[in-house]
């Protein structure tokens, strides 16, 4: 069965088109999972609690790719390839495209490390479809702060943080273009959804 992944920034509607592919999908009679990183399967529920909690000092780039990663191995193993195997779609927000562009084109992390801790934790259980839900790092940093945003966060700084993580996305885009899909975020949510759900019935290869 097909394997989904939403990507995209911070504020570019990741969960909404998740929940509406899901739905979509359901209203077609097809068994869906949905899901999410980091905290999808039980380890990444402790990821999660370990990247949010407040700590005597900063997480390097590196600990937090692994972090991420053990969660992603939980999540694969454990989630995403019992319910391939069920006969499911799943439909995930965040997968290894977030990994690529928060941690290699943010913060730095070297980009074989990540190939290779990529290959070692997914093998082969790659996302058909991935939609890259693509914002300018302006409109990110007003639709985060119009849901409150971040105390103390510096709005240059955001803005080029998020620059830094959209341009990685772009990249992987341009790297996998028959996985890859970049959607226009900025258009309203039911357009969005449309045009994903236009981009996944219209695949011969897909078993509808």
């Amino acid at each position: 069965m097909p394997f989904v992944s939403i990507e995209g920034i911070d504020g570019s509607g990741k969960t909404l088109q998740a929940e509406f592919l899901a739905a979509s999908l359901r209203a077609r009679n097809l068994k869906v999972l949905r899901t999410k990183e980091p905290d999808g399967g039980w380890i990444g529920l402790g990821v999660r609690s370990i990247l949010t909690a407040e700590r005597p000092s900063p997480l390097s780039p590196q600990e937090e790719m692994l972090l991420i990663s053990a969660a992603r191995f939980n999540h694969v193993r454990g989630v995403i390839r019992p319910a391939l195997v069920a006969g499911n779609w799943v439909v995930t927000d965040r997968f290894v495209d977030s990994t690529f562009a928060f941690q290699v084109y943010q913060t730095g992390v070297s980009e074989r490390a990540f190939e290779e801790i990529t290959a070692e934790v997914v093998g082969n259980t790659m996302p058909n479809f991935t939609f890259i839900l693509d914002i300018d790092a302006d409109t990110a940093v007003r639709r985060r702060n119009a849901r409150g945003g971040k105390p103390g966060d510096d709005p240059a700084e955001a803005t080029r943080n998020f620059a830094r993580i959209r341009n990685g996305y772009l990249e992987m885009a341009r790297r996998a273009p028959r996985r890859c899909y970049i959607i226009d975020a900025t258009a309203t949510p039911s357009v969005v959804a449309d045009r994903i759900m236009s981009i996944i019935v219209g695949q011969p290869a897909v078993d509808k």
